[in-house]
């Protein structure tokens, strides 16, 4: 791979975030050593929020040891394009500590990459150059957006990666671009993540209603997949709202509040049943071009949920008719006894519970 010495840096503007000045003129130091000019540090949250919608950042450096929650918050924003922001600009998380779930949470808020204080000019330079050469490729789900982590998982959703602008790669290879291609390059990528978000979405509310109908007629517990029901169709609503189309937006708010409706229990089979309808009237319409593709996938799916469904009704009547055979006739109330009903009991437990093992949670179908 080249190194940046064939790169012009000079004009990059690069935005440094760090609470604490003396680690944010560190961090600016080093990469004035590199080459880039137009550095601003931040040591201010709120200046920070102000200064990304107001300029064309290349490269964001964000420290977030003692905010990760309010760091993540606003990456996930910047790439949902709630903000002013290029929602596509490459964006480097610090840390001081290599916690597991700190890493993971900038990771999953859409990160291009996280970096581990101290770091060397080496590791920083080889970061930035692989963001220049080698940017990954971003990806969309009902919950995720940003740069391709890898392919889901069996059961997941399907996720198509495409390239994005990289304002970072055109100012240092001297890309040059009139503003109006700029702006329309940006608006293209943005509208195809905001319907691919959105089918993402209508597929994942699609999914949840019908497992609510499924389990309410099988008198199973469904509270959790109301309760995705609801925050999901909200997440509809907002995207709908920045696609800028009426129409999308009008049906999205009906959905919506249809979903509320989910929350109260003698109206939710039905209230389901209407979102389930509504939410797969937007994907076919508006999300995607090949519907009777998804109809399929759904079918096939949606008779996965309903096989485990009715194999948990049936492992529950198995349960209870087990609670009533137990015969405790012949065992005396004493420690003992009490032991050797208890290991009997365990005998027929252990059945159940080998043909239970390898069982997958039926909600990992909706992620």
């Amino acid at each position: 791979m080249a190194s940046l010495n064939d790169k012009d840096l000079t004009e990059v503007l690069a935005i440094v975030y760090d609470p604490i000045r003396g680690n944010m003129l560190t961090t600016r130091g080093l990469l004035h050593g590199m080459g880039l000019r137009r550095i601003e540090g931040v040591t201010s949250f709120a200046a920070l929020e102000r200064r990304i919608k107001d300029v064309e950042v290349s490269l964001l450096f964000l420290e977030a040891s003692d905010e990760i929650s309010k760091i993540s918050k606003l990456v996930k924003s910047i790439r949902l394009a709630e903000t002013k922001a290029n929602p596509f600009l490459p964006i480097i998380g610090t840390l001081w500590s290599g916690s597991t779930n700190s890493v993971a949470e900038l990771m999953n808020c859409g990160c291009d990459d996280v970096l581990l204080r101290p770091f060397s000019v080496t590791k920083v330079t080889e970061r930035i150059q692989n963001l220049i050469e080698c940017r990954k490729n971003f990806v969309v789900t009902s919950d995720y957006v940003g740069p391709d982590r890898g392919t889901p998982s069996s059961g997941h959703e399907k996720t198509d990666a495409f390239e994005v602008p990289n304002p970072l790669r055109d100012v240092a290879m001297g890309i040059k671009m009139d503003l109006v291609s700029h702006n329309e390059m940006i608006e293209g990528a943005k509208n195809r993540m905001n319907k691919e978000r959105l089918a993402k979405l209508a597929r994942r509310i699609a999914m949840a209603a019908e497992v609510t109908i499924q389990a309410k007629h099988n008198n199973s517990d469904e509270s959790g997949f109301v309760i995705d029901l609801i925050e999901t169709s909200s997440e509809l609503v907002k995207t709908a709202r920045r696609m800028g189309q009426d129409e999308i937006h009008d049906i999205a708010i009906v959905l919506e509040n249809v979903v509320e409706k989910t929350a109260i229990s003698s109206e939710r089979a039905e209230s389901a049943e209407l979102a389930r309808q509504l939410a797969l009237a937007i994907y076919i319409a508006y999300a995607v071009d090949e519907g009777e593709e998804f109809k399929k996938e759904l079918d096939k799916t949606l008779n996965l949920v309903r096989l485990r469904l009715n194999k948990a009704t049936e492992r529950e009547k198995r349960r209870r008719a087990l609670a009533k055979s137990i015969d405790y006739s012949g065992f005396e109330n004493s420690s003992n006894d009490t032991a050797k009903a208890n290991d009997s009991f365990f005998e027929v437990s252990q059945k159940i519970y080998e043909e239970e093992k390898n069982h997958v949670s039926k909600y990992s179908l909706l992620k």
